[in-house]
């Protein structure tokens, strides 16, 4: 989750992280129905049913994966104010809470525990930030 402006360093970080272990990688990535499976599992949320948090989601998987012909939207409150949306057909997700440091750790379960697919192997961003919050990732 980038959560303030990126510096040089990181991005030549996660550049190199992605130079060196960028073939070692292997498309790990789980279906959108098996990520909100563990998160409600895992979080035992609430659901949401928030309409403009739900086209929040919907806006921004649909940038994230434009060729989707249908997208099945679930939205989740944990603790009444961290807000959950994960798109059961293309696996994108959206966590978002007025206190950021709430947000992050959830944020970053549901990244590693989705993994990557082999289009995300090529982003540098990506494939660095996965390899720095999932140190088992790469043998």
């Amino acid at each position: 989750m980038i959560t303030s402006e990126v510096t040089r360093e990181q991005l030549e970080k996660w550049q190199g992280l992605h130079n060196i272990q960028k073939n070692k990688l292997k498309p790990n990535r789980i279906s959108g129905t098996e990520l909100d499976e563990y998160f409600r599992g895992k979080y035992n949320p609430a659901d949401n049913d928030n309409e403009t948090f739900r086209e929040a989601v919907h806006l921004n998987s649909k940038a994230y994966s434009p060729d989707v012909s249908v997208y099945e939207i679930r939205t989740y409150t944990i603790d009444n104010d961290v807000y959950v949306g994960i798109e059961l057909t293309t696996g994108f997700f959206h966590v978002e809470c007025e206190n950021i440091d709430k947000a992050i750790p959830i944020w970053i379960d549901l990244f590693v525990k989705r993994g990557l697919s082999a289009d995300d192997i090529e982003n540098y961003v990506l494939t660095g930030q996965y390899i720095t919050l999932n140190r088992g990732a790469v043998k």
